[in-house]
């Protein structure tokens, strides 16, 4: 594997999770148990790659704050390089959910003013630990000037680009960003439909359009039904792992972590995807956004 860090580029919160003791009712109160986790699509991108053993390097934004400390702590206790990330008098971000007794998503809510500082003058000092990383992952919480600009970064330096839409109204920035060269790009259903046109119709034909605006591999997660995924010359079908829910908070990060993981140890594009579904199951029966006991060992275990 790589001996250079993969360099993770994004937002990092404090995840607040309430699930509910039954199914939850709109416009009253409703029974739930808390609990209190690192969260940020790339932050726990970064948290599972360290514990798989992979260097990581975090370059966000936290706030000079109780929850900027307790985040940041999280952050080396699980391995992650933090010496990149700055600190603000703005508050650290949080997103707060709502989840039904099975884990899945009622609702969520999130306030991050630190992506702002997620800018120009960002990347800039920190251009030369984005051009000797082995891989950059990115997320739509970047703004589109700011997408711009690290896609033609990583481009000019040959660094490969991972970017996760994280949303359907952040996956159009990421739209807004192009044209530019991506190794991987993983949207949702919801979020591949923002980059189709009127006469694309069926997945295939939506992939075919993201390989021609200069995406390497595409990655359409369907959730329980699996994935599709698309190298540009053949697009396969893999079934997700059956695996007893207790929480969808942070699969999708999880998933994409096993994937860079296995990439670096040299597995081929496709294969890598059944190592992302196995981390993507281990996190799915923990509550919170990261598992903290995640392990190549655990992923074997689920992949046989």
């Amino acid at each position: 594997m790589n001996n250079k860090p993969v360099v993770c580029i994004g937002a990092s919160l404090v995840d607040i999770t309430l699930r509910c003791e039954q199914e939850p009712i709109l416009h009253t109160s409703n029974p739930a148990t808390i609990t209190r986790s690192p969260g940020g699509v790339v932050r726990n991108i970064a948290h599972h790659l360290a514990l798989l053993g992979v260097p990581a390097e975090l370059l966000t934004v936290v706030g000079r704050d109780s929850d900027g400390d307790w985040l940041l702590e999280q952050c080396r206790s699980a391995g992650i390089g933090t010496e990149s990330v700055m600190r603000s008098n703005v508050p650290t971000g949080t997103f707060a959910s709502i989840n039904s007794p099975a884990g899945d998503l009622t609702i969520g809510a999130v306030t991050s003013e630190t992506d702002s500082l997620l800018n120009s003058a960002f990347l800039d000092k920190r251009r030369q630990i984005i051009c000797n990383a082995s891989l950059v992952v990115a997320d739509c919480n970047l703004s589109t000037n700011t997408l711009r600009e690290l896609i033609s970064l990583c481009n000019g330096c040959d660094v490969p680009l991972i970017v996760e839409t994280v949303s359907i109204p952040k996956a159009r920035r990421l739209k807004d960003a192009l044209p530019g060269a991506l190794f991987l790009v993983k949207p949702n259903r919801e979020e591949l439909a923002v980059f189709e046109q009127d006469n694309h119709v069926t997945p295939e034909e939506k992939i075919t359009h993201l390989h021609a605006q200069g995406f390497r591999h595409v990655w359409l997660s369907r959730g329980a039904e699996g994935s599709l995924f698309s190298d540009g010359e053949r697009i396969v079908a893999l079934p997700a792992p059956k695996v007893q829910v207790l929480d969808v908070n942070g699969a999708g990060d999880a998933s994409l972590a096993g994937w860079i993981y296995a990439w670096l140890s040299g597995k081929e594009p496709h294969d890598c995807v059944r190592y992302g579904h196995a981390a993507a199951a281990c996190l799915l029966e923990v509550n919170g956004a990261v598992r903290p006991d995640l392990s190549v060992e655990l992923i074997t275990q689920h992949l046989n």
